[in-house]
């Protein structure tokens, strides 16, 4: 297996980062976009693995779709080719993939009238023309199963009256769900616990992919690692469908992030502000978990980070990534029914590599440590592909030293 060693920059960074645009807008525009018949309505789109196997796969229309880890390509194809009438499609990935709960998606889908069969290395299903109706999800593990129904809502021949109960983790991917109908013409209703959906057509308007908020995550933790930090972030706006853009509540302690016509400035804050002593819920945001539990181990600051139930399904369990690097550093780390705590400063600065384990986001947050480390060495390295493949070379460009073993 190949890696990667990181060396901390010579100088403080100063750097202006071209960010890639987001594969979850990317994702859900598609999906609309070749429901409409049209993928060419979607520009600027993401140039991670997640969103080009998905523009392969609706462009090719094969019938065995292979998804390869992207849990999110594999549920939103799971929904649109229920819709897809005369067609056939078999719906695989890697097995980590097939192991990560898709059931309760399944069954809500076949409620609304799906023919989806399960088999050994995916789903078999049958598109059809699906009458739609009420669905009721109760705390379900992933936001994903009610975006991938929302979708497909206007398809339905009753539409979709979906309840949500419960736990509501990641409820602003949801909002941005909603958001993008909005904009292809299908007008949502809120309710106070769910959304309706009612039955109709998207209209063929032109869509652009913002930069993504997820990715900047890992600059604001550069920059509150890094004494004289200040990275510009090029084109990302705080006007933004994107939750995650709560990075700038949560790195306000040690980044101060401004806007111009330019895009985002983060400066790293000579003074550092408090950090709250109560647990922090992150049910909304749990993708900045990971930058954000070694940012706080950087600074040595010790936190409760709560909501982070659905973290254990993930590419890979994030919480016991999280807690083995946070040990392996010298720091304590320990997490019971989505509730993660940590305390105590780095005192390891020269650890044995780290194996991300195919999550990407695992990688991209233990690069930055390179800060407080004699260095940081990552195996598979490419991992960083998913979402973000620039990302080596921009770390070049803001000075950091990286050397690649194979």
């Amino acid at each position: 297996m190949s890696a990667i060693t990181v060396r901390r920059p010579a100088h403080p960074l100063h750097a202006t980062i071209d960010l890639p645009r987001s594969k979850s807008v990317s994702n859900r525009a598609l999906v609309i976009a070749s429901l409409l018949g049209d993928l060419s309505l979607v520009s600027d789109l993401s140039d991670g693995d997640d969103t080009r196997v998905m523009l392969e796969l609706l462009r090719d229309r094969p019938h065995t779709m292979d998804c390869g880890a992207g849990g999110t390509t594999f549920r939103f194809l799971l929904a649109w080719a229920s819709v897809q009438e005369g067609e056939e499609h078999l719906l695989t990935g890697i097995p980590r993939l097939l192991q990560r709960p898709h059931d309760d998606l399944v069954q809500a889908l076949r409620m609304l009238g799906a023919d989806i069969t399960k088999e050994a290395n995916g789903y078999r299903v049958r598109g059809r023309r699906m009458k739609g109706g009420h669905v009721h999800f109760d705390s379900p593990i992933s936001s994903q199963y009610l975006s991938a129904l929302v979708l497909i809502a206007p398809c339905l021949e009753n539409g979709l009256d979906l309840k949500w109960t419960g736990t509501r983790l990641s409820e602003p991917f949801v909002g941005m769900t909603l958001k993008m109908l909005d904009h292809f013409g299908v007008r949502p209703s809120l309710t106070m616990d769910g959304v309706t959906v009612p039955p109709g057509r998207y209209k063929r308007v032109p869509y652009s992919v913002p930069h993504d908020w997820s990715s900047a995550a890992f600059w604001f933790e550069q920059v509150a690692l890094d004494p004289g930090g200040r990275v510009l972030l090029r084109g990302l706006k705080k006007d933004t469908l994107q939750g995650d853009r709560e990075a700038m509540d949560l790195w306000a302690p040690w980044v101060d992030a401004a806007e111009d016509a330019h895009g985002i400035t983060l400066v790293h804050r000579a003074e550092a502000g408090p950090w709250p002593d109560a647990p922090l819920n992150m049910r909304h945001v749990p993708d900045l978990f990971q930058p954000l539990a070694f940012t706080l181990a950087g600074r040595g600051v010790r936190a409760a980070l709560t909501g982070l139930d659905n973290l254990v399904v993930k590419e890979t369990d994030r919480l016991q990534a999280v807690g083995d690097v946070l040990r392996a550093l010298g720091c304590t780390a320990g997490h019971r029914s989505g509730t993660f705590i940590q305390g105590g400063a780095i005192t390891n600065t020269a650890p044995l590599p780290f194996d991300p384990n195919i999550d990407h986001r695992m990688a991209l947050s233990i690069a930055p440590l390179a800060l407080k480390l004699e260095s940081v060495t990552i195996r598979d390295p490419d991992v960083v592909d998913k979402s973000y493949p620039d990302y080596w070379k921009h770390l070049r460009a803001a000075g950091y030293e990286l050397s690649t073993l194979r």
